[in-house]
C-alpha cells in the first residue's frame, strides 16, 4: 500500500515538475526556432537582402506549399527581398530522412523564384528567415476568385508566370506525359476529384467535395455540351476512378497506374510511407496538375490543386467549380 501511495506521488511530481517543464520549455524553443528572424553568416551580396520561405508543416501536399509560397514570394518582393525557397532544412513528406539538410525538395519539382539557391546566400551578409506559419492568404478558394469574377485571378497567374517555373527535369516529365497521353485532335474535359478522404474524413472549415456520382453526373454534362472527346481524371481514389471508367471507358485517360483506399488520416502521410520519401508521389502529382492546366475544360472541387491548375493554365474555354459550401 505504501509502495502505491510513494508511486503515485511520484508519479504526480513528475507529470507536473519535470515533465511539464520540459514539454513546455521544448515548444518555447520550436516557437522561436519557426519564428521570423535575421541572420548574418557572412559577406557576400550586401546590397542584397534574401527572405528565406518555409511551412513548419509536416504533411501538407505540394499544391498547398504551391500557394502559400506563392504569397510569401509575393510578399517578399514587394518588401524589396530575394525570395529563396527553403525545403531542405526541415522534414517534409517530398524529402527521405537521409536527405533532410542536404537536397531542396522545392528544387525537385520547380526552380527558385529568382535563381538564388540556399547555397548561394550561405555566406550572405542579410539573410531574414520567415516564419513557418501559414501567411494571410488571397481568398483561394473562394468562387468569385477562382472564376476570376473578382479579377485578383489573373495578378496571381502574372505572378506564377514571373516567378514560378518547373525544374528541368519536371517540364522534361510533363512533356513527356502530355504527348504520350493528349492528341491534338482531342478536345480534352480535366476533371479534379479529391479523394475519398475529403468526402467520408469532411475536414473542417474546407470546401465541401463532390461524392463520385455527383462529379461523374456532372462531368458527363459538360462532356457532352462542349462536345470534348476525352475525359483526363485528376485523382488519388481508386473509388473515383472506378466510377468514372465505368461512365466513360476508353474515353478516359489518366496518367496513374496505382490509386488509394482510403484507410482513414492523412492522405499526405500515407503517400510519404508508401513512396520513397514521397519524391515520386510529388512528382507525379504535380504532372497530373499541369496536364490538368493544359486541358480545354475544367470540372472540379475547390482544392489546391485545383487553384494550381488555374493559376498555371493559359484559360479554359469552359469552367465550373463546384460550389457545395464548407464542412462545419
Amino acid at each position: 500500500m505504501k509502495k502505491n501511495l510513494v508511486y503515485r506521488c511520484l508519479s504526480y511530481l513528475w507529470r507536473n515538475t519535470i515533465l511539464k517543464w520540459y514539454r513546455g520549455n521544448r515548444k518555447r524553443k520550436e516557437e522561436v526556432y519557426w519564428a521570423e528572424h535575421t541572420k548574418r553568416p557572412g559577406r557576400d551580396h550586401p546590397d542584397k537582402i534574401f527572405y528565406v520561405i518555409r511551412r513548419r508543416d509536416l504533411y501538407c501536399g505540394l499544391f498547398s506549399l504551391f500557394i502559400t509560397n506563392l504569397k510569401r514570394i509575393d510578399d517578399a518582393v514587394k518588401q524589396g527581398y530575394i525570395p529563396v525557397i527553403d525545403m531542405q532544412n526541415d522534414f517534409n513528406i517530398y524529402l527521405s530522412e537521409d536527405k533532410v539538410g542536404k537536397e531542396n525538395a522545392w528544387e525537385y519539382y520547380f526552380k527558385q523564384p529568382m535563381g538564388y539557391s540556399l547555397k548561394d546566400i550561405d555566406k550572405s551578409r542579410h539573410v531574414i528567415i520567415g516564419s513557418g506559419a501559414v501567411p494571410p492568404m488571397f481568398p483561394y478558394l473562394d468562387i468569385k476568385f477562382l472564376t476570376g469574377e473578382s479579377g485578383e485571378l489573373t495578378y496571381w497567374r502574372e505572378r506564377v508566370r514571373q516567378y514560378i517555373a518547373l525544374s528541368d527535369e519536371a517540364s522534361r516529365l510533363v512533356d513527356q506525359e502530355y504527348n504520350r497521353l493528349f492528341a491534338k485532335e482531342d478536345k480534352v474535359l480535366g476533371v479534379k476529384c479529391r479523394g475519398t478522404d475529403y468526402t467520408n474524413g469532411k475536414p473542417s472549415n474546407h470546401p465541401i467535395q463532390p461524392t463520385p456520382q455527383q462529379a461523374v453526373v456532372k462531368a458527363k454534362e459538360i462532356f457532352t455540351q462542349q462536345r470534348c472527346t476525352k475525359v483526363f481524371l485528376a485523382t488519388e481514389d481508386a473509388v473515383f476512378y472506378e466510377v468514372f471508367r465505368q461512365q466513360f471507358g476508353d474515353r478516359l485517360i489518366t496518367n496513374k497506374t496505382d490509386y488509394m483506399i482510403y484507410q482513414g488520416g492523412s492522405t499526405g502521410k500515407e503517400e510519404y510511407e508508401q513512396e520513397n520519401g514521397g519524391y515520386q508521389a510529388g512528382m507525379e502529382y504535380l504532372i497530373t496538375t499541369m496536364l490538368l492546366a493544359r486541358c480545354h475544360c475544367l470540372c472540379a472541387g475547390c482544392v489546391s490543386a485545383t487553384v494550381g491548375a488555374l493559376l498555371l493554365s493559359e484559360g479554359y474555354e469552359y469552367t465550373y467549380l463546384f460550389d457545395l459550401g464548407i464542412y462545419e
